[in-house]
Formats: C-alpha cells, sequence, structure tokens
C-alpha cells in the first residue's frame, strides 16, 4: 500500500488543498453555528422581554396601582404595585399566555415562610391542575437575585422542558421586593431552529467541498503539467544527454526560473566534463612530479645534500612544476649552507664547552671553601649569640632585683617617715602635759593660799574653828604633795622630751640618709635597665646577624649546588656538542665532498 510520502506531487497538493477547503469549510459552520445559536438566544431575550411588557401591560389595564418604568432601550426597568391582590381566577393570566405564546406567573411574598408563592400562572400540571400555592425556593440562586432587587436570567426545566426564563422584582411603596413577575420561553423550539441551520450549513458545506475537491484537482493538474516537464528534461540530462533542451525557460514565474537554473546546472555539467578531462592531463602531471620527489625526498632522508632535480631536453621537468623543481634545489643549497655553518659552530661550542667545564670546576672549589669559613663563622656568632643572650637574662635578673630593692627601700623610708610623725606627735603630746602640770601646780598653789587662809580663818574661830583648821592642815599638805608631784613629773617629761627631740633628730637623720641610699638604688637601676636593653639590642643584633650569615651560609651552599649543575651541564654540552659534530659528518654536503677529493689526492 503506498504511502502519502511516495504519492505524486501533484496527488498530495490536491489532498492538501481539499484538507485546507475542508478546514476552512469546518471553520466557518463553526462560526456560523455560533452565530446562529447567539442570535437565537437573543431572540430568545428579545421574546423574553416582549412577554414581559405584554405581562406588565396586561397586569396594568386590570390594576391601577401597577406602575411600570422603561428604559431607554424599552425594556421594563422597575415594577412597583403597592398592593398586590389575590386572584380566585386566572383567565388574565391566560390571556397573556395566549398573547405572548409563553408562559408567565406572578409570585407574592408569603411572610410567614419568607419565600415567593406562586399566585397565578398559566402553566398546567400534567394532571391539569394549575401550579399555584408553590414556592420559589430560598436556596436558588433566582431567590438571591430577587432578594437583592435585581431582574435574574437564566434556564430552569419545568414539568420536563427547558426554559429560558427571565425574573423581574416587583416592589412596594418602598424598597421591598414583594412580588415577581416570571416569563418563560421554550428552549426546544430555539434548539430545533439552530439543528435546522447546522444541518443546512453542513449541506451546503458538503456540496461546496466536493465541487472545490474537482476545481483543485483540475487546477493542480494544469499548474504542475510544467514541473513534469521540466523533471523529465533534468531526468534526461542526469543519464548523461546534455544537449537536452529544457522546456519553460523562457516565463518569467517560478517555473521559468526552476527551468533557468537547470539550464545552468547543464552548463555546469559541460564544464564539469572539461575540467575532468584537464584533470586527467594534470594527474599525469603529478603522479611524475611526486615520483621524482619521492626520489629526491628518499636520497634527502639518506642525508645526502648533493643531490638535485634536473630538467633535461628530452624529458623536461612539467612547466606547471617548474618552481617546486627550483625550490626543492633551494632547500638542498640552503641545507648544504646550513649544515656546513652548524658543523663549524658546533666546533665552536664545543671549545667554548671545555673552558664553562674548567671555570665552572674552579668555581664550585671556591664555593665549597666559602661555604666552609661560613659554616664555620655562622657556628661562631651562634655561640656568641647564645652567651649574649645569657648576659641579657642575667642583667634583666639584675634589673629586677634593682627594682624590688628601691621598692623595699621605699617601703623603709614610708616606716621612718611614720616614726618621725609618732614622735612629732609624742612631742607635741609632751608639750600639752607640761601645760596640763602647769594648770595643776596653779591649782595646787591656790589650794595651799586657800588652806593657809582658812587656818588662819579657824585660828581665829577658836575652838569652833579646830575641826576646820585640821581640815585645811590636810588640805594644804595635799597641795604641797601635788606640788611636788608636778614638779617631779614635769622633770621627768623634759628628760623624755630631751631624749624624744635627740630621737626626731636621729630619726629625720635616718630619713635623710635612706633617702640618699633610695636615690641610688633608683639610679643605679636605671643604670642597669639601660645595660639591660643595651645587652638586649646587642642579643637582638647578634641574632639578626647570626640569622644573616646563616642565610649567606645556605646560599652559599645553593651556589656550591648550581656550580656542582654548571659543571655537570657544562660536561654535557661538551659532550652534545661532539656528538653534534658527529651527526653532522654524517651529512654529504659539497664542502665534505670536495675535503674528502682533496685528502685522497
Amino acid at each position: 500500500m503506498p504511502t502519502l510520502s511516495n504519492t505524486s506531487l501533484k496527488m498530495r497538493s490536491g489532498i492538501a488543498m481539499v484538507l485546507m477547503l475542508v478546514s476552512v469549510c469546518a471553520v466557518l459552520i463553526l462560526i456560523a453555528s455560533r452565530l446562529a445559536t447567539q442570535a437565537m438566544l437573543e431572540d430568545a431575550q428579545v421574546r423574553q422581554d416582549i412577554s414581559l411588557r405584554v405581562t406588565a401591560t396586561t397586569f396594568q389595564t386590570r390594576f391601577d396601582e401597577l406602575d411600570v418604568a422603561y428604559g431607554p432601550d424599552g425594556v421594563i426597568s422597575r415594577v412597583t404595585w403597592g398592593d398586590i391582590p389575590e386572584f380566585d381566577e386566572h383567565d388574565l393570566i391566560d390571556q397573556i399566555g395566549k398573547i405572548s405564546g409563553e408562559t408567565a406567573t406572578l409570585f407574592v411574598w408569603d411572610p410567614a415562610e419568607g419565600d415567593y408563592m406562586r399566585e397565578t400562572t398559566n402553566i398546567i400540571k400534567p394532571d391539569g391542575q394549575r401550579a399555584i400555592g408553590t414556592y420559589l425556593g430560598k436556596q436558588g440562586a433566582v431567590y438571591a437575585a430577587i432578594r437583592r432587587g435585581e431582574t435574574f436570567r437564566g434556564e430552569a426545566n419545568i414539568l420536563g422542558k427547558p426554559y429560558l426564563t427571565l425574573y423581574q422584582p416587583v416592589f412596594g411603596e418602598g424598597s421591598d421586593v414583594v412580588g415577581i413577575l416570571y416569563v418563560g420561553v421554550e428552549r426546544t423550539v430555539i434548539d430545533a431552529a439552530i439543528a435546522e441551520k447546522r444541518a443546512t450549513m453542513l449541506l451546503a458545506s458538503s456540496v461546496v467541498v466536493g465541487l472545490g475537491a474537482i476545481v483543485i484537482l483540475l487546477l493542480t493538474s494544469a499548474l504542475l503539467r510544467p514541473i513534469s516537464d521540466v523533471s523529465a528534461a533534468i531526468a534526461r540530462i542526469a543519464g548523461g544527454d546534455l544537449t537536452t533542451d529544457v522546456p519553460h525557460e523562457g516565463k518569467s514565474n517560478e517555473i521559468g526560473e526552476i527551468a533557468t537554473r537547470v539550464t545552468m546546472f547543464k552548463a555546469d555539467l559541460q564544464r564539469t566534463r572539461e575540467l575532468e578531462e584537464q584533470s586527467k592531463q594534470s594527474q599525469a602531471e603529478q603522479t611524475k612530479v611526486m615520483g621524482i620527489l619521492r626520489a629526491g625526498l628518499a636520497r634527502l632522508a639518506r642525508r645526502d645534500l648533493t643531490h638535485r632535480i634536473e630538467s633535461p631536453p628530452n624529458d623536461p621537468f612539467p612547466q606547471n612544476y617548474e618552481e617546486l623543481r627550483t625550490d626543492f634545489n633551494a632547500v638542498i643549497d640552503s641545507l648544504s649552507a646550513t649544515m656546513s655553518d652548524i658543523d663549524q659552530v658546533a666546533s665552536e661550542v664545543t671549545l667554548a664547552a671545555t673552558g664553562i667545564a674548567s671555570m665552572s670546576d674552579s668555581l664550585a672549589k671556591r664555593v665549597e671553601t666559602q661555604a666552609s669559613t661560613l659554616a664555620q663563622s655562622s657556628s661562631t656568632l651562634g655561640s656568641l649569640s647564645d652567651t649574649g643572650r645569657e648576659i641579657a637574662d642575667k642583667a634583666s635578673n639584675a634589673d629586677q632585683m634593682a627594682r624590688k630593692s628601691l621598692e623595699l627601700s621605699a617601703q623603709s623610708r614610708k616606716v621612718l617617715d611614720d616614726a618621725t610623725r609618732a614622735i612629732q606627735e609624742i612631742e607635741e603630746s609632751s608639750g600639752q602635759i607640761n601645760q596640763i602640770i602647769a594648770v595643776i601646780e596653779d591649782i595646787a598653789f591656790q589650794t595651799n593660799l586657800l588652806a593657809l587662809n582658812a587656818g588662819v580663818e579657824a585660828a581665829r574661830a577658836g575652838e569652833a574653828g579646830k575641826g576646820f583648821a585640821v581640815v585645811a592642815s590636810e588640805v594644804r599638805g595635799l597641795s604641797m604633795r601635788a606640788t611636788d608631784s608636778a614638779r617631779e613629773i614635769k622633770t621627768l617629761i623634759t628628760a623624755s622630751r630631751s631624749k624624744i627631740s635627740e630621737g626626731t633628730v636621729l630619726v629625720e637623720k635616718t630619713g635623710e640618709s635612706l633617702g640618699d641610699v633610695l636615690a641610688q638604688v633608683e639610679q643605679m637601676g636605671s643604670v642597669i635597665e639601660d645595660i639591660a636593653a643595651s645587652v638586649k639590642d646587642q642579643a637582638k643584633g647578634q641574632a639578626e646577624v647570626s640569622a644573616g650569615v646563616q642565610q649567606l651560609d645556605h646560599m652559599t651552599q645553593e651556589n656550591a649546588a648550581l656550580g656542582e649543575e654548571a659543571n655537570a651541564a657544562s660536561d654535557t654540552l661538551k659532550s652534545e656538542a661532539i656528538r653534534l659534530s658527529e651527526t653532522l659528518q654524517q651529512f654529504q654536503t659539497a664542502a665534505s665532498r670536495k675535503a674528502v677529493g682533496a685528502h685522497a689526492a
């Protein structure tokens, strides 16, 4: 079974265009169907608005309390009914159905149920009864929209038939919705009309597709015939017939462009054949040249630089490759001259390598001697640095001892100052005791006078004053003893003050001497601190010098190693130069051939 990729271009183009036509028709049918459906639904909405106007107008002719407001487009915008009456008969609602041909219902608000009840309707149930006394229902979207005072449009299934419904709220005196005007348009009729239109469009599209397919096949056959002609010409050209004329070459459309390009392709094929003939001739010349070059390169591989490519008159070198022959001979001449120069340079390098080896050997010995001397110097400096470090440590200990002595001297001086202060205070207290003793002497003196006066008065009193005279005598005796005691205490205190003054002087002298000692200790501590700092700096400098000498020793050892490496490298250079000379002697150059000839002669 042939696949689509194996069918002819004519068939594939026809099928593609037919499928395109079918797709376009399908899209048009879908768009037309949607437009028809939209038109039918808009028509149903218009019928709803007309049925609602008929219903409102019919009720308004019977009840003056009903007020209807219309919008700019003639659609009812608000219905107001102050007091909706009860309907015992339903001839009015039946009349509405006859006029509009649609279903209609009047709902009235039932406060007890909190829902809208069907008061009158032209909808007849299958049992022959009217669907009155039933409620709208609180759970649906209709109830919520009506309670908000909004008109509701939707779809509902009433007595087994689909309807497009319209619920118009009826307001009372205020903003409360007291009723609902309902109209419904049966959707079955609309769906039947839509289906009929779809069938009509489908039939028309089928006819159009059939006729279009026939026309497309005919047009495709006519349009693709020039391509078939050009394809046949291409097949003959591909078979090797380059004299074939390409049809439709003069046309200005795409077929003409294809034919022109095929003609250009045929001309390219003709030129290709000519080039192939030329290529065969060139290939023969190239084979000859490659053979000659191969022979010359084989001689060159054997280090023979005397071979040249000649062009004798009886068998000349191909003219197109004459430059290659000239370049080959020039390369051989250049290599021969270069090898001669390299041989001379190799000899000079050998002599230079010998001198370098001798100098490197001397340098290595000197560096080894220098390294030994530096190692000994580094060891000596290390010992000196250790000794300086020990001296610095001892100087630091001496500095610490001097600081400690300075602290002890300061403490001793403080103790002496406290002792001097205490002695001064004792001296001041002695002075105060002298004042007290003076007061006691005054008191004793006055008491003695009083005792004398009392004795005189007692003598005058006679017998009555004898007892008082005895008391006065005792008081006088006491005052005398107090006076004597005060004198003795004064004498002792005077002697003590003398001793205290001498002690004070001695303590002050001791403090001054201790101050001098403290100053000397401070000066000695400062000197020891300077010595310690100098010794530390000296030790640090010695350490730096030692580190520098060690680094110099390390560098000298590295230089020695480098000298040894240079010595080894010079030996290697000398060996390689000798080997280079031996290698160059293997090449046969014009100069070497002349030298061999001269030696043989």
